[in-house]
């Protein structure tokens, strides 16, 4: 994925308005006004009070994809997806509920319709190894290989537990934030959490045991 993650979306309106959202450098751009006064600019169909709310999310959406689906190109197609699925159902949204929770769960309702459709499991068959899209392994840093190896090992594991560890892994995400998005109970994300998290140690301790030294003591900090 580029420096610049450039979505474009169609607002529906009466005449065809076109807007670029981009990634900006360095994790984004807060919004400058207050995220409420944003939110109900958004709700009545504003496409700059969006763009304001969605900028400093679009890499928290790829990675989310990304964890979840484990492939980039899909990754990327389900965060632009995202994005204009969100411009047009603006008038479904609640200007007094958080903008990151609603723009999560359209992720990841587009995730779980990709990994249902029948095609998929020839995509990235569970237990296959990853193909890096960079331009040759002497370019991966070391941090690149070990996320690319905990995605994978990630991919191997049902998908509520990949689902219930993506989204925990998400900033400024509580528990509640997870249920309004999953519709899943609190103390059933937490299990699943947690559940998980093993998991997830286990496949990495199978598939890349050289790993988990050092990791085993930091598997069960599933509280928030």
């Amino acid at each position: 994925m580029g420096s610049w993650f450039g979505v474009v979306c169609a607002m529906p309106t009466d005449e065809d308005r076109w807007i670029v959202v981009k990634r900006a450098p360095s994790g984004g751009v807060a919004p400058t006004a207050g995220v409420v006064e944003l939110a109900r600019r958004f709700q009545q169909g504003d496409v700059g009070a969006f763009e304001e709310l969605a900028r400093p999310m679009l890499d928290l959406l790829y990675t989310f994809s990304l964890r979840v689906v484990g492939n980039e190109q899909e990754a990327e197609d389900i965060a632009q997806e995202a994005l204009v699925r969100a411009l047009h159902n603006h008038r479904r949204f609640d200007p007094e509920r958080p903008f990151k929770p609603y723009l999560v769960r359209i992720t990841l309702n587009l995730c779980r319709d990709r990994l249902r459709t029948v095609w998929w499991s020839r995509v990235l068959p569970l237990g296959e190894a990853p193909r890096e899209t960079t331009p040759g392994p002497e370019l991966l840093t070391e941090a690149a290989e070990r996320d690319a190896k905990v995605r994978h090992a990630l991919s191997t594991l049902p998908r509520k537990y990949r689902e219930a560890i993506s989204l925990f892994h998400l900033e400024d995400l509580s528990y509640a934030d997870m249920a309004d998005i999953t519709g899943t109970r609190v103390p059933a994300l937490k299990q699943r959490v947690r559940r998980g998290l093993v998991m997830l140690d286990e496949a990495l301790a199978r598939l890349y045991p050289e790993l988990v030294e050092g990791r085993r003591s930091g598997v069960s900090g599933a509280d928030r």
